[in-house]
Formats: C-alpha cells, structure tokens, sequence
C-alpha cells in the first residue's frame, strides 16, 4: 500500500513523502524532493524492525543541511566525469566541475535537488521529471521516470525509464546509503560481490579505461568478506580513500537481464540484504567521510555503504567501457533490486 503522509514548502514547490507499507510490515518512506529514500525498515531474526537507511532525521533537512546524496535519485549522470567534459558524435560538452575539476552525479544541481511529479499506480510509486536541453550542460531533453516498488517479499525495486530528444549520455542510478544492521558502523557485515575486476582509477577517482583483476586482493569481496577485514589496508587507492569508493564490474552471463551481482549479510542481527541489477557495474562507497555528521544520529565513519548500480564511471570518455550513450527513438530502461529477509 502507498499513500501520502507528509508535505511542505520548499523554494515554492509542493516536496510531498509517501509512505509504502507492505505484508511483512515492512516501511519505506520516498520524498518527491530528489526521489530520496528517506526510510526503509526491515525485521531482524527476532522480528524487531529497524530502518536501515542513513539520513536525516527530517524531510526538510535535506534542503537546509549541508548538501549530501543521502538516499537521492541521482542524473543525468552517475558518479565521475573526468575533466568536466566529454565529446560525442564529434562535439564537446562542459560541464559543471563540482568535484576536484570533474563532474560528480549530474553536476552542482542534479536530480538529487529537483522536485519530481507522483503518480501512485497500485502498489507502485512514479517519480518524473523532464531536463531540459542544456540543463547542467548534457545534450538533449530527457524525459524520465524513476518506479518505486516495496514488494510483498521484501523487494525495494527501482526501475528507470528514460527517452531523449538528441544524443546524450544517460547513468541513473540511487545513492542509499545501507546499514541493515544495529552497530553504528559496517565493519562486521559480510559483504559478497560477484565481480572478478573493477575500473582502477587515478587520485582523483577518475578510470580512464583500464580493468584491474583483483581476485586475491584486498579488492574483492568474493564469497563473502566482512568488511572490516580490508577496510584500513595499506593499498594506495583504498588507503587514499580511507576505505572502498569503486565501480566493480559485475562478472555478468547476460547483457541486460536482471542477476544477482551480491549480498550483505549482518550476522548480530540476521538481517540479509540480496541485490540484483541490469548493469554492468556497482559503486562500493562505505562512508569513508562522514565522521561527525549529524542525522537520524550522529555518524560514524564507515557506518553506511552503497551500492550504487550505474554504468561505468567516466565512460563518455573512455570507449574501451560499455557505453552510456542514450540516442533519439531508443529507451534508456534499467532496473535494480535490493531483497531484505532474514538468515538464522
């Protein structure tokens, strides 16, 4: 079930919460406001539920704090653009360099801060929103829709659907931030990835085509790996990042079937999380910087991860990736899975 339970005024906008309810009694709240997950509870072996979702405490918080991607609908593009550019079809883009001279997650103002129109259609939430040609420098009109699902078996199901009116570059993608478990941090979860490379990158985060195989390296995370074990290693990127900030490339059998690319696991609560995907690849982001933030509570570092499923970062710019172009009569149609239930 889905109804509205909460609105207010924002830059003289109607943001509007919905909340989804499902036969698990399960709870997700979805703000227009940026199509963020703003809560998202789930049991634990002994049937307590507790919200697995990093945030703020308020709906209107994420307008007034310090600006962050907690739970946020993110575009045009997810993650890393290097140099704030790219060309296609023989012509150069700018645009916005809002990360050490590269373009992060759309730009100064991505999806994550426009106000989205709703439609509930049964059981299902649409959030859309129209960007305008030019908008945050990217080519073409795009037209898009993003579907909030909470399934009666415990399925969070984001399914995105774009079109555009001239080539463009098109990543969508959704920045929640997970901790299923009771601890203030994710050191103890089992995370298990199916992925046998990642795109390696420069200091400043950007790959530009290479792959790195990293079976048997504190990279992988391959039949399950408690995250502590490899948080803190002397290996360059993960030391620069204070932990794991990668795209993994998914080991995929199909091109754009739904499979299942890995798991996180909570053994103190038995919370168990399985995630599915279409794309060819995951941003692993375990909150390496967020000491001190104050939210639902007062965070931690490393009390959160992400798994953001998108296209390769900076592939606009490296041919060598699977591509991200999004041309005029073709659908740009995703979808990605997260299912909660509970391991004895």
């Amino acid at each position: 079930m889905i109804k509205k339970t909460y609105s207010f005024e924002m830059n003289g906008e109607t943001v509007s919460v919905y909340t989804f309810t499902n036969a698990m009694g399960m709870e997700m709240d979805v703000m227009t406001g940026g199509g963020r997950i703003l809560r998202l509870t789930a049991p634990d072996r002994k049937g307590n539920f507790g919200d697995v979702i990093m945030g703020y405490e308020k709906p209107e918080d994420y307008y007034t704090k310090e600006h962050a991607y907690y739970g946020a609908f993110i575009g045009r593009y997810g993650n890393r653009i290097g140099g704030a550019k790219f060309t296609l079809d023989g012509q150069e883009y700018v645009l916005p360099a809002n990360d050490n001279g590269n373009t992060l997650h759309g730009g100064v103002e991505g999806y994550d801060m426009k106000n989205m129109h709703a439609e509930i259609d049964g059981d299902k939430l649409i959030l859309g929103y129209c960007s305008v040609d030019g908008e945050e420098g990217f080519p073409g009109t795009l037209d898009m829709v993003c579907t909030y699902e909470l399934t009666d078996e415990g399925e969070l199901i984001l399914t995105y659907d774009a079109q555009t009116s001239k080539p463009t570059v098109c990543n969508l993608t959704n920045h929640a931030y997970f901790n299923i478990g009771n601890d203030d941090t994710i050191l103890d979860q089992i995370l298990e990835l199916n992925c046998s490379y990642i795109t390696p990158t420069d200091d400043e985060l950007i790959p530009h085509g290479e792959l790195l195989a990293i079976d048997g390296t504190p990279f992988s995370f391959k039949g399950g790996v408690r995250l502590g074990e490899n948080m803190f290693s002397s290996e360059h990127l993960i030391a620069l990042c204070g932990g794991f900030d990668f795209n993994y490339c998914i080991d995929r059998r199909t091109q754009k079937k739904l499979e299942r690319f890995g798991s996180v696991y909570d053994p103190n609560s038995g919370r168990y999380m399985e995630c599915y995907t279409t794309l060819p690849g995951v941003q692993l982001y375990t909150s390496n910087k967020v000491e001190g933030t104050v939210g639902k509570k007062t965070y931690k570092n490393h009390c959160a991860l992400c798994l953001e499923t998108q296209g390769y970062p900076n592939s606009p710019n490296c041919p060598e990736y699977p591509s991200t172009v999004l041309r005029p009569g073709k659908i740009y149609h995703t979808q990605t899975v997260y299912k909660f239930s509970v391991k004895d």
